[in-house]
């Protein structure tokens, strides 16, 4: 089963704020709202959406400044982003495109046409990322396998949402309470001990795949991070 995709809204407007995730909630999407533009780097890297919607002007960053530094960190390069803005002057849109930015959409805009600019950046990007690979072990992100070599690997749906998870962000340390927001569904109670039973049968599933060269590792006090050979 796969999960709903994630949107995170950047949009200090109160009001509008809510409007969208309500819009986009009842589209089927897992929405999260920040209302500053400070933090969005880590929300990024954390919460790991398959879209951001960026407004321009916030009170604690510029969303031009945001969309720099999206486009510079590796884990972000390639999200998608679409600017929805008052700021909506040529030489702005240019900019803002110039910057990165997939789309950048005038406000007002009708719930009808975001929705459908939405759905195109995610089928675009869905498409991009087909695989993913870590030395012999390969996961087709399409058709929901893995294969160590050319041999099929037998994961369950959560082992292969947590490996797939892992490595996307090869190095960085996650917290259990961040693995499970971002593995599990968000109806499903998950305990963060839950995750340690997880990792110990996806590291059981991985050891029978010498060709992975990959380490789940504990990081004492702060959770797990996945190790890749150079």
């Amino acid at each position: 089963m796969s999960l709903p995709a994630r949107i995170l809204v950047v949009e200090d407007d109160a009001d509008l704020g809510a409007l969208l995730r309500l819009q986009l909630t009842r589209e089927g999407y897992e929405v999260a709202l920040n209302a500053t533009g400070a933090g969005v780097l880590d929300q990024v890297a954390t919460w790991r959406p398959q879209l951001v919607l960026l407004d321009l002007m916030l009170p604690q960053a510029h969303g031009l400044e945001i969309l720099r530094e999206l486009r510079r960190r590796p884990f972000s390069r390639e999200l998608p982003v679409l600017v929805l803005t008052a700021l909506g002057a040529e030489p702005d849109r240019i900019r803002g495109l110039d910057l990165g930015a997939d789309d950048y959409l005038g406000k007002p805009v009708s719930a009808g046409e975001l929705a459908a600019r939405i759905r195109a950046r995610l089928r675009t990007a869905a498409s991009a990322e087909e695989e993913l690979t870590a030395g012999g072990l390969r996961l087709d992100l399409r058709a929901q396998r893995a294969y160590c070599g050319a041999q099929e690997l037998a994961l369950s749906d959560t082992e292969f949402r947590l490996l797939a998870f892992f490595l996307r962000s090869p190095g960085q340390v996650f917290s259990r309470r961040q693995i499970v927001d971002a593995v599990w569904a968000p109806q499903h109670f998950i305990t963060e001990r839950a995750v340690d039973v997880a990792i110990r049968r996806l590291r059981a599933r991985l050891a029978t795949c010498a060709a992975a060269h990959l380490q789940l590792k504990a990081v004492r006090g702060a959770g797990y991070r996945t190790d890749l050979p150079r």
